[in-house]
């Protein structure tokens, strides 16, 4: 499919409202995003989006240096990189008609683990085994953000959006790096990525003015909802 102008304008409007979301509340907002754009073309993800998303976590990453969380990091990565490499062993054998609905399946079951799992401790077992699977959902459907989110969930405000921002600066830095190595990063996804950059720049610097209005506690459920039907409206279209 070949997106045109109007079309990118329409991404990156989306891309500004949930960078918004993103920045005011610490609630990773690809679930919301991947609805949308697969809804668009199936391919801006993972790839693009990824990519474009590292205009936003850099920035958020650097701004929030001092509050990331460096201590569980190095297992949670290694568990990152064992599940981008099963994704794209999955992805180099599913069928492209299928993508809607992984997409969609990928982003409830994120839905139905942020809303069943409210508190736990981490340890070792849980920095792998959580690195995994936001390893194999953020490659495959750009979803392990929700995964990162719930391992940090007892953290201050502060340090959950720096240390998520790290976390997947770093997860897409590997993942885009994997994925070129293995051929699934072509010209046309990064100038896709490159598009798609100014949404999220703009997010960044408006979303202090909005901050203010947004309270995370209700925000979330507004989110997990927005989330849920654009999934089911995914799988429902990849169905007919």
């Amino acid at each position: 499919m070949e997106l045109t102008i109007e079309t990118y304008i329409l991404i990156n409007f989306i891309l500004v409202l949930s960078s918004i979301l993103q920045m005011a509340t610490g609630v990773t907002v690809g679930i919301i995003i991947v609805p949308f754009l697969a809804m668009i073309s199936y391919t801006l993800i993972p790839v693009p989006i990824a990519f474009a998303s590292l205009a936003l976590t850099v920035m958020m990453a650097y701004k929030g240096r001092e509050h990331i969380d460096t201590k569980n990091i190095f297992q949670i990565s290694l568990g990152m990189i064992a599940g981008i490499l099963l994704s794209i062993f999955i992805l180099k054998n599913i069928k492209f008609e299928y993508l809607g609905l992984v997409f969609g399946v990928f982003i409830l079951i994120s839905i139905f683990i942020s809303i069943r799992i409210k508190t736990f401790t981490l340890n070792k077992g849980i920095n792998y085994s959580g690195g995994f699977i936001a390893g194999v959902m953020g490659s495959m459907a750009a979803v392990g953000g929700q995964i990162l989110a719930l391992l940090f969930q007892n953290h201050s405000l502060e340090s959950l959006k720096s240390t998520l921002a790290f976390l997947y600066t770093l997860f897409s830095t590997l993942m885009l790096i994997m994925f070129y190595v293995f051929g699934e990063f072509s010209y046309t996804q990064f100038i896709s990525g490159i598009y798609m950059m100014p949404g999220f720049i703009i997010g960044f610097f408006i979303a202090p003015i909005f901050s203010k209005y947004f309270n995370p506690k209700y925000s979330k459920t507004v989110i997990l909802f927005m989330a849920t039907l654009g999934s089911l409206v995914l799988i429902l279209k990849s169905l007919m």
